[in-house]
């Protein structure tokens, strides 16, 4: 059969392999898709696991290092906003009160049941309430009181509460610092304060109510020693511009006020100044003050006569004010017109009494612009 021919009839035609070292054809191409998809694969798992661990990895920051950042973050604030009930010594405050860094605080309060506002700066203390509140307060029946509401000067000690030590920022974040080194007592649950959720972190005398967060903010505080369980807001500088405004105005207004401690006597009255048959009497009288500021004092007098004895009709009145810068005795003097003298003096009664009532100057305008400057500074 002559070479390259096929066999006969019926005769399957030859088989040649392929040349040696080739593979068959498209088998690379196969390898090469399995490859990339497996890879592609791969990838994609690793991707989803660091996005889950990014995303949903939990917070492992312990009830201590809480409070500790926490105690970070309010130290920082300008002021806070104090919303609850805060007990010191035999004094109970149940209201609102901004503090300052500072330790000044202001706010409007009920103080042992009597409603109020309050303001606390440089270890002085003022109360603005109405006359009735005064009237049980201020013991000298001398005393000149205004009707209507009116700020008046209390002794610094009435206040057993201890703002500066209690309830400024520096306070709590040392609480909070205190607290966060009893880690084998600290308990913490889930909570939630002023519509936040929060984390309660504490022991059996002191509570703090704090965010669930890298940086968190304390929400409320809670103690058995102060007595306070109190909301808190802590603000920025920015955000306490609000707070400082209002306590340096609520300053302004004591140019007005008046001391409730401070007492001034009158000590001798100027004989033969009012004749008969007068529209009017010239009164004038001396009075000595029981101690004065740290400057010149303005002392708001009011005269009174009345007829026959001290408890007699009236006859009019008269107010005029003397500055004192010491306890030594100052003059005083203005002129009471009235029909009713007028008609008196030509009654033919003769014997009249002369009575005064005071009013001191609750601060001096040097102290006024000392609180003020002092609230700047912080």
């Amino acid at each position: 059969m002559p070479p390259g021919a096929y066999g006969g009839p019926g005769t399957p035609p030859p088989f040649f392999p392929p040349p040696a070292g080739q593979p068959p054809r498209g088998s690379n191409r196969g390898l090469l898709i399995a490859l990339l998809g497996g890879g592609g694969l791969v990838l994609v798992v690793v991707i989803a696991l660091v996005l889950a661990f990014t995303v949903f990895k939990e917070d492992k920051m312990t009830p201590s290092e809480r409070l500790a950042a926490t105690a970070t973050s309010v130290s920082t604030a300008r002021a806070l906003t104090l919303k609850g009930t805060f007990s010191g010594g035999g004094d109970t405050l149940q209201g609102e009160l901004k503090v300052t860094k500072g330790g000044r605080a202001a706010g409007q309060v009920s103080w042992d049941g009597d409603n109020v506002t309050m303001l606390s700066a440089d270890d002085k203390l003022f109360v603005k309430a109405p006359k009735s509140y005064w009237s049980s307060k201020v013991t000298s029946t001398s005393a000149m009181l205004k009707d209507g509401d009116q700020w008046g000067r209390v002794s610094s000690s009435d206040l057993s509460l201890d703002v500066d030590k209690d309830l400024t920022p520096a306070a709590l974040a040392r609480v909070l610092r205190t607290t966060s080194v009893y880690k084998s007592t600290l308990k913490e649950t889930k909570a939630t304060v002023q519509g936040r959720k929060a984390l309660r972190i504490g022991t059996t005398s002191v509570t703090f109510y704090v965010t669930d967060s890298e940086t968190p903010e304390l929400l409320r505080y809670e103690s058995s020693f102060p007595r306070v369980q109190m909301d808190v807001t802590a603000h920025s500088a920015a955000s306490a511009t609000t707070t400082v405004g209002e306590m340096r105005a609520m300053m302004g207004e004591l140019k007005d006020s008046f001391d409730s401690e401070a007492r001034v006597t009158l000590v001798d009255t100027k004989k033969g100044l009012c004749t008969t048959n007068s529209s009017g009497c010239r009164v004038r009288g001396q009075f000595r003050p029981s101690s004065v500021a740290s400057g010149p004092t303005k002392v708001e007098i009011k005269f009174k006569l009345t007829a026959g004895s001290t408890t007699g009709r009236s006859l009019g009145d008269c107010t005029t004010s003397i500055n004192v810068s010491s306890t030594s005795p100052t003059w005083a003097e203005c002129r009471v017109t009235s029909g009713a003298w007028s008609s008196w003096s030509r009654s033919g009664e003769t014997r009249y009494y002369t009575q005064a009532q005071y009013r001191v100057q609750g601060a001096t305008e040097s102290e006024i612009q000392g609180l003020q400057s002092g609230l700047d500074r912080e």
